[in-house]
């Protein structure tokens, strides 16, 4: 056995004190501590007192039986990740049923047999010890996310900013410098052009790992209000429209629905909007188009973000939005993806009170859909 398991607590619930004193017993012989409680009441008294690493509840007890304290147990955030294994005398299917749909994990039958009861509360132990283990290993991963990312962003920044001080610098010289000189000013401008493309790239990847560190910690802060999805729609439409025009491809805009109130937050739903429309760019070739509707309900709105893009497959539907998806598509520019843009975008509509969906055939392009609810401003 572990030697982390060897002194796990464990509270024994029976309303007949000899299954107590005889379960008691077989636990403390392999080490373990034994709390015990002879009612419901007492059981959820205990809990509050010290917490155990593993509940052994009789199903059947007077006044509270073992279903209406699991059912509270498992409601209560201090004690819900506590595995609970039910004790009963009733073989019918019904309560077993019953005592797996209020949360519990197991069940041991009596008369008990120690050497089952003993691998049960084992296993069930080593199970919460390696979910706990999980946990800590995502919340450090979490943290190294944050840390890597946010030390990176300054510097991309930089050097951003320094390629766009050298790309002007080379485009004052290059008509006051003769050949074969300006060919060489017209390099070193191309040079630094393709610099800040690429740091502009790995800023956007960036970006993406922390808006994916802040959700998985809890940590989006949105401040819902009143906005005209429209405006928004709009101004994302023409900030996209040069990387569209590089791509030699047609963006369409049209308005169905005309000023349009949903609430939202500004921010999040314009960097919402903006990864639909830039995926939509992204993979699509040239010479396409790209349309952008939007569309009114009678309790809400719809945006449509449709491409003429190779179409997804139904096996890359289904691991669409999650995150660090892998598709067979791929970007036809040379873009880069993390696989985090879809899977960040579902968890900032939903948290705005919206959805969001894909409809697409193989071969015939893919229509990203957001739906959210109109407001009465």
């Amino acid at each position: 056995m572990q030697p982390s398991l060897i002194s796990s607590r464990i509270l024994v619930v029976d309303d007949i004190t000899k299954n107590l004193q005889v379960v008691g017993t077989v636990l403390r012989n392999q080490g373990y501590k034994v709390m015990a409680a002879a009612s419901g009441a007492e059981a959820l008294k205990c809990v509050r007192t010290q917490l155990p690493d593993l509940i052994l509840l009789d199903l059947m007890m007077p006044e509270m039986d073992g279903l209406e304290v699991c059912r509270r147990l498992k409601s209560d955030s201090t004690t819900s990740q506590v595995p609970v294994i039910f004790l009963t005398a009733s073989n019918e299917m019904e309560h077993l049923v019953n005592g797996f749909e209020v949360g519990a994990v197991d069940y041991v039958t009596k008369p008990f047999n120690p050497p089952e009861l003993l691998a049960r509360v084992r296993t069930h132990l080593e199970l919460k010890h390696a979910r706990e283990r999980l946990r800590e290993m995502n919340e450090e991963k979490n943290e190294f996310m944050g840390i890597a990312a946010h030390d990176l962003r300054n510097p991309l920044g930089a050097i951003t900013g320094y390629a766009e001080i050298l790309i002007e610098e080379m485009e004052s010289l290059q008509p006051s410098v003769p050949e074969p000189g300006a060919r060489a000013v017209r390099e070193a401008g191309e040079c630094a052009g393709r610099i800040r493309e690429t740091s502009r790239r790995m800023a956007e990847m960036v970006q993406n790992l922390l808006d994916a560190n802040r959700i998985e910690r809890g940590e989006m802060q949105l401040n819902l209000a009143p906005l005209d999805l429209s405006q928004t729609v709009a101004a994302v439409l023409e900030t996209q429209r040069p990387r569209a025009v590089a791509k030699q491809q047609t963006l369409h805009w049209q308005n169905e629905a005309g000023a349009v109130s949903v609430l939202a937050d500004a921010t999040v739903l314009t960097q919402v909007i903006e990864n639909l429309i830039s995926n939509a760019v992204k993979y699509s070739h040239a010479g396409k188009n790209i349309f952008v509707r939007l569309r009114r309900l009678q309790e809400g709105a719809l945006c449509e973000v449709q491409d003429e893009g190779p179409g997804l497959s139904a096996e890359d539907q289904k691991k669409l939005f999650g995150k660090f998806a892998r598709l067979s598509s791929k970007p036809t520019g040379g873009e880069n993806s993390t696989g985090l843009g879809l899977s960040i975008v579902k968890k900032m509509v939903e948290a705005m009170n919206g959805r969001v969906w894909c409809e697409s055939e193989l071969g015939r392009g893919a229509t990203f859909i957001v739906e959210f609810p109109t407001t009465s401003g």
